[in-house]
């Protein structure tokens, strides 16, 4: 995508009523969405839903909304919550035996999971800029310390440094959730 449709500008076109804008958001994360809503719910159709709804939701507030993480994120963390929505309407709607069904299947170790790396990735975009990019080409591209190094223009040791900073303050942000986070947050 040409590097005026990026995702901060197609938000500020948003802000400003761009269906334009919205159309290629849309465009863009639909299968994305679709995707991570059919890991937890096995209905097309109910996934479908759930994705309208998420971009119904952001056209709705268009005017009003901050995204304090990626935009990617953003909708994905929405999308889980409107599968939560839906799982437990389901639950109040079924019996017991109903939920054990191919349509819905919850998986609270998944679940847990996923919550805590939502904890993880508000944790990591409190860093200051250049810790936070320097950890995320870190721990979710892979890079090496070099290679930070090379694309960031910069030397290698401000690369370990920032690293260790950045794992300093994310152990004490992270400290009273989870052993599993610090794993994560060590992943490397």
């Amino acid at each position: 995508m040409d590097k005026i449709f990026d995702d901060i500008k197609l938000i500020d076109r948003l802000r400003q009523n761009d269906e334009l804008a919205f159309k290629l958001l849309f465009d863009k994360y639909w299968e994305t969405m679709l995707a991570a809503a059919m890991r937890r719910i096995h209905s097309q159709i109910i996934c479908e839903d759930i994705v309208q709804d998420v971009f119904a939701d952001l056209w709705r507030r268009r005017s009003k909304i901050i995204i304090k993480t990626n935009l990617q994120s953003y909708l994905l963390t929405s999308v889980k919550y409107y599968v939560f929505k839906v799982i437990k309407q389901e639950q109040k709607n079924s019996s017991l035996n109903d939920l054990n069904s191919t349509l819905f299947s919850y998986n609270p170790k998944e679940m847990e999971f996923q919550e805590l790396y939502s904890i993880l990735e508000v944790a990591i975009d409190k860093l200051p800029n250049r810790q936070k990019l320097i950890f995320k080409l870190s721990r979710f591209e892979g890079l090496k310390g070099n290679e930070i190094a090379d694309r960031l223009d910069i030397s290698e040791q401000s690369v370990h440094n920032s690293l260790h900073r950045s794992l300093t303050t994310l152990r004490t942000e992270i400290k009273d959730y989870s052993p599993t986070l610090l794993f994560l947050l060590f992943l490397h």
